[in-house]
């Protein structure tokens, strides 16, 4: 593997811990968390947008934010390239369709317990007939291979645009009508914008939670989406919809946020669909990864303390932080993410030595376009041990990768700090800032970097890769 050496920024910060479950159940601290994983419906974060403000709302957990805003509207450059399946939001290619790799026929995926058991991160660019990608237009179809493998053995399926999606958008909600099946079904999300005239760009923002306040004191609208409003797996709306399905919720709430986008879509003055972020925190943040990974619609995303079921690979958790003891304290495990009901109960997760997929490609399924991963260190004492974060860094190591091998190396961008779990630090506002001008705004400012307020974070992850990342040529 040819890794790049990347510049590395260190920053000083109090020592803050709190606490998460691990299989074992959530455990009580004396500061109460509100986003604790077993909760799949609550809202782990208070802060709603107000529009032109910068200023938390009463409650929030998120901290204050002393960036600058952008002005919406400024740096865009819509633009064809490859067709119509992508326009440009400055130099980031952004699909126009929530998968361009759909027409690519991939071979029957084997049943997950007749695959080998083996150690290591899976190679992404080697194709299911054995065969390595060579030119960046090879990508797409690659792409599809993962994403399917990706259905098959982690999220459960998430099904593709249903008969018909109407709604509408105002400057306080959206409405979603979905039709599937003979089935009729709406939900709703409400609506946040800054000051100035739109269309803004927008971030979709589950439970409001994530870095949702602090982008929008950047100029950014906020949709809230509350996950809990479409169900999960088959339960709720999404069950009803869909009746027996291999859905996990992480593979729901992905859904419900595609809704969104197809209404973004229709016409209207005050969201452009085509600078859309996502965003959220611990549960939701694997939700925002998986909602950014599962549809190219997304020019931005940026998941928040994810842990296991979000960024973390599943095959190095138990060998870079293993949990020998199953208690509250120690680092989430695979089998966790099933047990909470994120990932489906036949996700292979539960048997992840025979995984042919990993999330370091789940990190890719979103490249070329915009990805900012936000961690918590812990710090070198009491720390949030449920999170795998040095899992977290390997991986988002590894998937960088695949950016690099596109051409677009800078477009994922990693930062980590010790905090309470789910509030923001302001440490991370410079890449923040950057993010949001970049993959919202086209601007030019400068992304791609990993920084972490603690040395012990970074676990490189060369020993667990047996691949080499190629020199692609042409055009993606």
């Amino acid at each position: 593997m040819h890794l790049r050496r990347l510049a590395f920024v260190t920053f000083a910060a109090p020592l803050l811990f709190a606490a998460c479950s691990s299989d074992g159940g959530p455990t009580t601290e004396s500061t109460p968390d509100p986003m604790q994983p077993g909760d799949t419906t609550g809202s782990p974060d208070t802060a709603t947008a107000v529009p032109g403000g910068v200023g938390n709302p009463a409650g929030s957990n998120e901290g204050p934010n002393t960036g600058t805003p952008l002005v919406p509207g400024t740096g865009a450059n819509p633009g064809t390239e490859g067709g119509e399946s992508t326009v440009r939001v400055g130099t980031v290619p952004v699909g126009t369709v929530e998968n361009r790799g759909e027409a690519c026929v991939v071979p029957p995926l084997p049943e997950g317990n007749t695959l080998p058991v083996t150690t290591g991160l899976p190679d992404p660019f080697t194709r299911l007939d054995g065969t390595r990608i060579a030119s960046k237009a090879d990508w797409t179809c690659r792409r599809e291979e993962l994403l399917q493998q990706t259905f098959k053995y982690i999220y459960g399926a998430k099904p593709p645009k249903p008969e018909s999606v109407t709604g509408s958008v105002t400057n306080t909600l959206v409405t979603v009508n979905v039709v599937n099946n003979g089935q009729t079904r709406s939900f709703t999300a409400a609506v946040s914008l800054p000051a100035g005239e739109g269309p803004f760009p927008a971030v979709i923002a589950f439970s409001g939670g994530g870095a949702a306040a602090q982008m929008a004191s950047r100029g950014v609208a906020v949709i809230r989406f509350n996950q809990g409003d479409v169900g999960g797996g088959n339960m709720g709306l999404f069950g009803e919809l869909y009746g027996a399905n291999s859905a996990g919720n992480l593979a729901a709430w992905a859904w419900g946020a595609s809704r969104i986008i197809d209404v973004l879509e229709t016409d209207n003055t005050i969201i452009d669909s085509k600078r859309l972020a996502v965003t959220g925190c611990s549960f939701l943040g694997k939700a925002a990864l998986a909602a950014g990974a599962l549809d190219e619609r997304f020019a931005l995303t940026v998941p928040v303390e994810s842990g296991i079921g979000g960024v973390p690979s599943y095959k190095l958790v138990p060998v870079i932080e293993p949990n020998p003891t199953g208690a509250g304290d120690g680092p989430e495990q695979p089998q966790h993410a099933i047990n909470n009901g994120w990932l489906p109960q036949g996700s292979l997760v539960g048997d992840f030595g025979r995984l042919p997929v990993d999330t370091h490609e789940i990190l890719g399924l979103i490249a070329p376009r915009g990805l900012l991963i936000l961690g918590n260190t812990g710090g070198q004492g009491q720390y949030y041990k449920n999170l795998d974060f040095r899992t977290e860094y390997a991986t988002a190591i590894a998937g960088k990768e695949i950016f690099a091998a596109l051409g677009y190396a800078d477009n994922i961008s990693y930062d980590s700090r010790n905090v309470m779990h789910c509030q923001y630090n302001a440490g991370s506002d410079t890449i923040l800032s950057a993010s949001v001008d970049k993959f919202l705004a086209g601007g030019t400012s400068a992304t791609g970097t990993f920084t972490t307020d603690w040395e012990g974070v970074r676990t490189e992850p060369a020993q667990y890769i047996d691949w080499t990342t190629p020199t692609l040529e042409g055009e993606l």
